[in-house]
């Protein structure tokens, strides 16, 4: 597949009235897959073309760029007459910015904020500053992750990006097409589906920190009827925190992944079945706690750091167009997610706190630090596992008809399991406040818990032209949850709660009716505005790290979230598509958001309750291609997001702590400034290239800010706001591309996460930089 940048090369070669077609999805937003067939006509225009080396990319007339469409509402549509926010990364953005994970794909888009514990189950997914207030549960998702139309919830972020074609940032509820995890929006992930023609691409790429990548993708034709399709990737690299006993690199973190489709169509291509099977695994991205901000130097007492996530799982998506009434589509899922820790209990680098904070005196500091290198005496093993299957049936409105509607049913089975061990001896280890809190904790033990759940809806929405300038949406979703939720906990021998098996069981039920109405106006064919008003809910759950059965206690759980959401916006598109402007204004309200934190020492139990919030904002877009070298992109967004009933929540666990949360606290992680500008430009080289032939050169450069905001619900530590600067260099031809790229090239020093009151956390990535040659056949 070649780059967005040849675009004006290849228009050299053909005539203008050619281009129509076929160059206009290469300029788009939209990036077409060329295949050999494609290639071979091109190259015989381009050879019949005189003038060849006199005529330049300026000299061309203006290409009119084909139009965005998107899939947010479960029909294809034009991006301008979606009547809420989505922003799109397509398949080449993913390439020049080099976005391995979907994790990567999303910290660049304003709006969007991630809590990333270095694992899915330690990481917060905020859109708009609306979701839960601290990492509750795995199951606990106010964004949805959908990719080739089946859940993965919050463990999309573990997903690595192979042979995408397009991200949909749906922004604000999308719960009457997407159900109860997108209470605040959506994240739509598409990949390539198997093509009649073959083609291929190979990639390898290196970079400092060790780092090694390479990708692989083959389609290939079985018979006219018949296709195959499979990418994977793999990369390595070393972690950028040094250990502090041996100054090398705390672990290896790899991905590699692998994904293969078949494809199925019948002669005229009204029937459709896509076979998808997939394969992900992310290592040692464990999160590692810092004290110190200047360097990313880290205490380990040696003891591993460790971690695997794996996603896996299979596909089956059939659709008809064959009815003159409707296009129907079957999505089969089978998604398979697992994930392991083993790492220190008591963070080393957190030692002389925990020596200050316990007063421990001096002279046997260095007892307690002998003591606790010992894996036996500090350690924790945390697993996690997700089995889900899922069946969606769809009927869509056919693309001509005048008004336009989606109707399904759904339906999904998922088996969750959760353990935790983290059992200590700490025989030999003093008497005194320290080891008595850690044996007598209730983590000093083995937790075993389980969460089936079963989701049950049907949904539907409508889009009825009242006038050739008016557009009335309305939709609705009526779903059912049910919960089961059991738990077992034994305490090590020597944990003063006892060894007794202690369990509990809970099962919570709740059916729930969501949906929107809005109206869409056209003032011109190019630019229309918008309102839509939206009801979400989130179902309610318990919290994974609820140790309330340790002290004989009833276990706790979340009651249902309920979203009230208003947004107005306007949409502009140039009548040649080359510019795009957005401005959305909303204002969400949240009831009974969600919260758990482990507080009152020393036993350190659990709590767990609902608050409050409410946010507003503004954002801004533009994308604009200038001319055919130079195109600007960029974002702006302003959100206020607050706390608005915290009665639930205790009083302070000391004098002189802050409460959890309070009325007027800001939402974590929210910045109220963020956005993004980005700029590319590429032209054709003079000359002829060895090996490339002809051939273009290309430049790509982003800057993106994130403002101050606070670091957790309590509003104890504010991080101060940072700003990050890519960028790629590059050579590009029929078959070749070869770049260099960067990311935070300043290797700016910022506090991702910090943790009140100890002022520790995790420092944010560092600079990195790299060669990468892609081969495309």
């Amino acid at each position: 597949m070649p780059s967005l940048y040849l675009a004006p090369l290849l228009s050299l070669y053909i005539p203008t009235t050619a281009l129509a077609a076929p160059y206009e999805n290469s300029l788009s937003s939209n990036v077409q897959t060329f295949n050999a067939e494609q290639f071979a006509e091109r190259k015989e225009v381009a050879e019949q073309n005189n003038g060849i080396n006199e005529m330049t990319s300026d000299d061309m007339p203006t290409v009119t760029l084909d139009a965005i469409t998107v899939n947010a509402r479960g029909i294809e549509e034009d991006e301008l007459k979606t009547p809420f926010v989505v922003d799109t990364i397509d398949a080449q953005e993913i390439e020049d910015k080099q976005y391995v994970t979907v994790t990567d794909a999303l910290r660049d888009v304003p709006s969007i904020d991630i809590h990333d514990g270095g694992n899915v189950g330690y990481s917060t997914l905020w859109m708009r500053g609306t979701g839960s207030l601290s990492i509750t549960s795995l199951d606990d998702n106010s964004v949805d992750v959908r990719i080739d139309g089946i859940s993965n919830g919050k463990t999309g972020l573990a997903r690595n990006l192979i042979d995408v074609e397009k991200v949909e940032v749906a922004k604000g509820p999308q719960g009457t097409i997407l159900g109860s995890s997108a209470e605040a929006g959506g994240i739509i992930i598409k990949t390539f589906d198997p093509s009649d023609y073959t083609e291929g691409r190979v990639s390898v790429g290196v970079g400092n920190h060790n780092l090694k990548r390479g990708e692989a993708m083959l389609n290939l034709p079985i018979t006219d009827n018949v296709s195959f399709r499979i990418a994977g990737m793999l990369e390595e690299r070393d972690n950028s925190l040094i250990k502090r006993e041996d100054g090398k690199p705390l672990n290896k973190k790899d991905k590699q992944g692998i994904q293969a489709k078949l494809r199925w169509h019948d002669d005229n291509e009204d029937n459709n079945v896509v076979l998808t099977a997939y394969h992900d695994e992310q290592t040692n991205n464990v999160p590692v706690l810092q004290k110190d901000f200047d360097t990313y130097k880290v205490a380990t007492f040696n003891l591993p750091h460790e971690n695997t996530n794996t996603a896996k799982g299979m596909n089956l998506v059939v659709n008809s167009t064959a009815f003159d009434f409707a296009d129907i589509e079957s999505k089969t899922g089978y998604h398979h997610y697992d994930s392991d820790i083993l790492r220190p209990y008591l963070p080393p680098e957190m030692m002389s706190l925990q020596f200050s904070g316990y007063r421990i005196p001096e002279d046997q500091q260095p007892i307690f630090s002998e003591v606790l290198t010992h894996p036996d005496n500090n350690r924790q093993y945390l697993e996690e596992s997700i089995k889900q299957v899922s069946q969606e049936i769809t009927l869509v409105s056919k693309p001509e008809s005048e008004v336009q509607w989606v109707a399904g049913l759904y339906f999904a089975n998922k088996d969750r399991v959760w353990k935790n061990d983290a059992r200590m001896n700490l025989n030999d280890m003093p008497d005194g406040l320290l080891k008595n809190s850690t044996l007598g904790s209730a983590n000093n033990a083995i937790t075993d818990k389980t969460f089936d759940t079963q989701t049950k809806a049907i949904f539907g929405e409508i889009t009825y032209p009242a006038t050739e300038s008016l557009d009335v949406i309305a939709g609705l979703r009526l779903a059912n949850e049910e919960q089961t939720h059991d738990a077992v906990w034994q305490g090590n021998d020597n944990n003063p709660l006892g060894n007794d098996v202690k369990s509990g069981s809970k099962t919570l039920e709740d059916t729930a009716t969501t949906g929107r109405f809005g109206l869409s106006y056209a003032i011109s064919p190019n630019w229309r505005v918008y309102a839509l008003q939206s009801r979400g809910h989130k179902f309610g759950g318990f919290a994974d790290y609820d140790n309330n059965m340790a002290y004989g206690n009833p276990l706790a759980y979340y009651k249902p979230t309920t979203i009230d959401a208003s947004e107005i916006g306007t949409k502009y598109r140039s009548a040649d598509n080359r510019l795009n402007l957005g401005l959305a204004l909303y204002r969400n309200k949240m009831k009974d958001d969600h919260m758990s934190v482990t507080a009152s020492p020393p036993e350190y139990k659990s709590e767990t309750f609902n608050v409050d919030s409410r946010s507003q904002g503004i954002e801004l877009s533009a994308d604009w291609r200038m001319t055919n070298n130079w195109q600007i992109k960029t974002q702006l967004a302003y959100t206020d997001a607050k706390v608005t009933d915290a009665s639930e929540v205790p009083p302070p666990a000391s004098p002189g702590m802050l409460p959890l949360t309070a009325e007027d606290n800001h939402m974590p992680q929210v910045p109220k400034f963020s956005g993004s500008i980005g700029m590319q430009y590429n032209d054709d080289l003079l000359f002829t290239l060895p090996v490339f032939g002809k051939a273009q050169w290309f430049a790509d450069a982003k800057y993106r800010y994130v403002g101050d905001r606070y670091a957790q619900a309590y509003n104890g530590i504010e991080l101060e706001s940072y700003g990050l600067v890519d960028a790629s260099l590059g050579l590009t031809s029929y078959n070749h591309e070869l770049s260099i790229w960067g990311k935070n090239l300043t290797d700016e020093r910022y506090e991702h996460i910090k943790i009140y009151p100890m002022n520790v956390g995790i420092l944010g990535t560092d600079r990195s930089y790299g060669l990468k040659y892609s081969y495309y056949y």
